[in-house]
């Protein structure tokens, strides 16, 4: 994002394993990005993202990502797909926290995520900071 600095410090109250990274003001329409992370030895446990579409890339660690359909082990640089309405567990079998982005299309799930506090526009050429 282009003018824009993030605080991705969970905010004031806030607990979870994700943090919403798209500002409210920023230019994302039909997108949420979201931060997860899993602790070493932690899981996620199954869950569903209601209406929302996910793809899931690897920035540290590793996290297994199971579905009924199967699992796939995420590693940094690589990524996962899944449906709308489909159940998602993740499992840290690692001895290091994992961290992973995830990318949703908009439903009422990526709504109640709690955001990063932003500054700027988000546009290119427009600095706000």
């Amino acid at each position: 994002m282009f003018g824009m600095t993030l605080d991705t410090t969970r905010p004031t109250g806030e607990s979870g394993h994700a943090l919403r990274l798209d500002p409210e003001s920023g230019p994302f329409k039909e997108l949420a990005a979201v931060r997860i992370t899993v602790p070493a030895g932690g899981v996620i446990p199954a869950h569903s993202h209601g209406a929302s579409e996910l793809l899931l890339t690897g920035v540290s660690g590793t996290v297994e990502a199971a579905c009924a359909c199967g699992a796939k082990t995420v590693v940094p640089g690589s990524f996962a797909m899944l449906p709308a309405g489909k159940e998602i567990s993740l499992t840290n079998h690692g001895a290091e926290e994992a961290t992973l982005l995830a990318v949703f299309s908009q439903s009422e799930f990526t709504e109640s995520l709690p955001r990063a506090a932003s500054r700027g526009c988000g546009c290119q050429g427009h600095h706000d900071a």
